[in-house]
Formats: C-alpha cells, sequence, structure tokens
C-alpha cells in the first residue's frame, strides 16, 4: 500500500500538464453550465481507481529481487529486502545449508531456475530442540499470494527422530502454493504444512527412494479442536489441495511405504497424483499424545502402481479418523497381494493412548461410538492443554462416502476393521455422497487466479461528452 500511495501522490502534486496532442485532454460540460478541462476529473476517477486497485496493490506494484547465488545468506538477504507481494528470485547452482532461513509473516514468491537447476541440500543438525531440522520455515499470512516454485530440496545425511521434512510452510495463509518442485529426502520428511492453510501444493516430484518414509505431513492448528468444532468443508477451497504430482520410491525394496500423513484436524484434498509403490494414510485421535484426528480427507482420481515382487500390503489407503470421500482412483497390481484398497481403522479400540485413554471412556459415547471416529463431524469446542470440558463433545452424524475404486480394472469397496466401531451404512456408505460436488479443477491459484482476491472489474456505464 505504501508503493501505492507514493506514486498517487506524487501524480496528484505533479505541477506538470498533459503535452502530447494525442493524449490532451477534452473539454467536459459540469453541473453549473461552465466548460472546463478535464484534468480534475480524470485525476479524481484514477484516483478512485487505485483506491479500488489497491485491494490487490502488493502484486500491483511488485518488484522482482534477485539473490546473488543460491547460498542461505544470500537468499537470507534477498527476502530481507523484499516486501509483500515481491518475487525473489534464486539462480542456477547447488549449495548446502547448514542453517536454516525463515521467512516470517511475508507473502511473496520464493522462485528458483527449476528443478536440476537451482538445488538446496540440507546441512542442519536434525537433533533434539532448539536444533531445527528444515532448511526453510516460512510462517504465512493471508493477503497475497505465498508461493515456493523452481526448486529441488534434498534431504541431508543426518537423522531426524522428529521427522518434521526438509520444508516447513506453517500460519495462516489463503493463498499459498507450492508447484514444480522436486523433494528428494532422505533422513526426514519431504514437506511440512501446518496451520489454517488453503492452498495448493501442485506439479511436484516427491521421490522416496531414499527415506522410505513420508513425502508431506499435513497438520491442522493447536492440536485440531477447532477444526473439530467446525462444519465441513468437502467440495470447498477451504482445504489443503495435493494435486498432479508425482510420488515415487525404488520398488526393488520389495515393499511399500506411505507417501502422505496428517492429523491434529487439518483438512486434504488428494486427486489427480501418481503414486508409485507408495500408499496414504493418516492419523486418529489417538497419537501422539494431545493432538486429534485429521478432520476430513477427499481422495479421488488419483492412479496407483505397484510391483511388489510378491509382497503383501494392507492398503491403499488407510483411514483412523474424520469424514470424507473416497472415489474414482484406480491401482495397477503387476505383483505383489493388496488386501483392501480402503481400510477405516480407530486404534483407541484396542489401546489406551493419553489424555483419552481406550473407547469406551469418559470422551466416548460407547462402546460403538468413540472419539473422531470415522463418520462423525461436528461437535461441542474443546481446548486447552489439558483438554476441557471432559466428556463427549455431542458430534453430528457425517458418514463417509466410497464408490469406483479400480484395482486392476475392478471396483473394491472399503472395509472396516472394527466394525462394531466403524459400521457400514451406518458409518460410511459404498455411494455417492449426496449433495457432494468437487472443488474446482484445476485449483484456481495454478493458473495464478485467487477465489478470494480476484482482479477488479473496470470501471462500467462511464461516458466523456
Amino acid at each position: 500500500m505504501g508503493r501505492l500511495v507514493e506514486h498517487l501522490l506524487y501524480f496528484l502534486n505533479s505541477p506538470d500538464s498533459p503535452s502530447n496532442p494525442q493524449v490532451a485532454f477534452p473539454l467536459v460540460r459540469v453541473t453549473n453550465g461552465n466548460w472546463s478541462g478535464v484534468r480534475q476529473v480524470t485525476l479524481t476517477i484514477m484516483a478512485l481507481t487505485l483506491i479500488c486497485i489497491s485491494l490487490s496493490a502488493g502484486t500491483l506494484w511488485a518488484a522482482t529481487i534477485n539473490a546473488a547465488s543460491c547460498s542461505r545468506n544470500d537468499v537470507g538477504n534477498a527476502i530481507n529486502s523484499a516486501a509483500d507481494g515481491d518475487t525473489v528470485l534464486i539462480p542456477s547452482g547447488t549449495c548446502t545449508w547448514t542453517t536454516n532461513l525463515t521467512i516470517d509473516k511475508m507473502y511473496l514468491t520464493l522462485q528458483g531456475a527449476g528443478t536440476g537447476l537451482t538445488i538446496i541440500r540440507g546441512g542442519l543438525s536434525k537433533g533434539v530442540f532448539p536444533n531445527i531440522s528444515q532448511v526453510l520455515i516460512w510462517t504465512t499470512i493471508d493477503g497475497g499470494l505465498s508461493r515456493l516454485t523452481g526448486i529441488t530440496f534434498q534431504g541431508g545425511t543426518i537423522a531426524d527422530a522428529y521427522n518434521k521434512g526438509i520444508v516447513q510452510i506453517d500460519g495462516a495463509s489463503h493463498q499459498f502454493r507450492i508447484d514444480h518442485c522436486k523433494f528428494i529426502p532422505t533422513q526426514t520428511a519431504g514437506l511440512f504444512v501446518r496451520g489454517d492453510l488453503w492452498g495448493v501444493i501442485d506439479h511436484n516430484v516427491f521421490d522416496l527412494s531414499a527415506l522410505h518414509g513420508y513425502a508431506i505431513y499435513v497438520m491442522g492448528g493447536t492440536y485440531g479442536d477447532a477444526a473439530w468444532a467446525q462444519g465441513s468443508t468437502l467440495g470447498t477451497g477451504q482445504n489443503v489441495f495435493v494435486e498432479d504430482n508425482t510420488f515415487t520410491q525404488d520398488q526393488s525394496h520389495g515393499f511399500h511405504y506411505y507417501a502422505v500423513d496428517g492429523w491434529s484436524g487439518s483438512r486434504v484434498v488428494y486427486r489427480h497424483n501418481q503414486f508409485n509403490a507408495l500408499t496414504l494414510a493418516n492419523h486418529g485421535t489417538e497419537s501422539p499424545g494431545r493432538w486429534r484426528s485429521q478432520r476430513s480427507w477427499e481422495f479421488y482420481n488419483n492412479t496407483f502402481t505397484f510391483d511388489m515382487l510378491g509382497n503383501s500390503f494392507s492398503t491403499l489407503i488407510g483411514i483412523r479418523g474424520g469424514t470424507g470421500v473416497i472415489y474414482n482412483n484406480s491401482a495397477t497390481i503387476r505383483n505383489g497381494i493388496l488386501n483392501h484398497v480402503i481400510e477405516y481403522q480407530y486404534f483407541r479400540a484396542s489401546k489406551s493412548y493419553l489424555p483419552w485413554g481406550q473407547c469406551p471412556s469418559i470422551w466416548d459415547l460407547s462402546s460403538t461410538r468413540c472419539m473422531d471416529q470415522i463418520g462423525l463431524g461436528r461437535g461441542d469446542l474443546i481446548s486447552g492443554d489439558t483438554p476441557t470440558p471432559v466428556g463427549w463433545s455431542n458430534p453430528i452424524s457425517d458418514p463417509a462416502y466410497d464408490w469406483n475404486n479400480l484395482i486392476n480394472g475392478a471396483v473394491w469397496k472399503a472395509f472396516s476393521n472394527v466394525p462394531t466401531i466403524i459400521q457400514e451404512n451406518r458409518d460410511f456408505y459404498h455411494q455417492i455422497k449426496p449433495g457432494y460436488t468437487p472443488y474446482t479443477y484445476p485449483h484456481p491459484l495454478t493458473s495464478g487466479s485467487t477465489a478470494t482476491n480476484p482482479s477488479p472489474s473496470p470501471p462500467q456505464n462511464l461516458s466523456v461528452r
């Protein structure tokens, strides 16, 4: 906004009049019958137009800042000189970062020269806090696009017991995008997304051949309590979208890994992705500790391929809590044995977890209705490090739905491994969800537009007499 005001004040205070006869001001009739130059009218219109455009002023007057190299210090210096809406360009090169880079409460574009050209390697200690394992920690804010693009992030050699990710994106942006990057995790997950975030992760490659672990963790807000006290966001843009990515691992290992995970009230949409010898999962309200289950999920139009040398594995999609839809996914199994396409699970059915205990406990309605299980939705707000109020939160019934999921061309249905708790035709159905419509594909942010901050419309019904 500051840059916009500077430009506006300069124009209004300028003593110069237009001298080019092709753009000279015409005459207009004013209300008192006198004729006057249009300069004042034009200035007024321009001032009003600029005020309207100020809603997107961060992009209107955005600057492009070139980092001197891909080193941690040079990129940090470029970001320190940037303002909201600017673009920071990182040149080609391979750089190892031994200290993490933080972007605190800014929205901008951080852009490399392309995957394979700009390569950032992790060289940070992965020990216990205060050591920080991520090479990049970006605390976003709402108000403009926060974008990370065109960079390869490669893990280091130091083990990370907390699996926090090479890159962490958190904060409150409702316009974040991570695209056309490559993540090669080695000792920790590739990407850790946490907070009240809406946006899209698209057209990336996640190569897990050297990790044997996760590509993406998606976490919600503090503990996930607020999300579990809010209504459904299925079919809306108020989610973290993961679309048009490739997830792969070395299938010669002969066993599969989970590509993604999430809990703490997060809301995710996985669509139009390719998974090679990788499966999907989430956490319920059972571990680790106070965190609650993932709130909702949508899995559709994903493809899976497996060549597992005859080994068996449980399920393509393992769900431990929340509700959502799973449809139009397709898997090709060349070698290996698949037991289920979708498996609904609930860990508290057989084990106690602090602070919730084993179902049934005071947090559950009964032995057949347990806290945050699949098929339950919005309930009363729980809060605090020691959760209160204690007791059943009165959630509404919100069943999951699955349809048209194919394994080698044949339709497979979801399966409950705790049928007394997660009950078919009560908590999940094998049919299209009534009233459900998927959100716009491709995601609007992939085309550079924003659903929450559209470009201003041109003035209407103006005339010159």
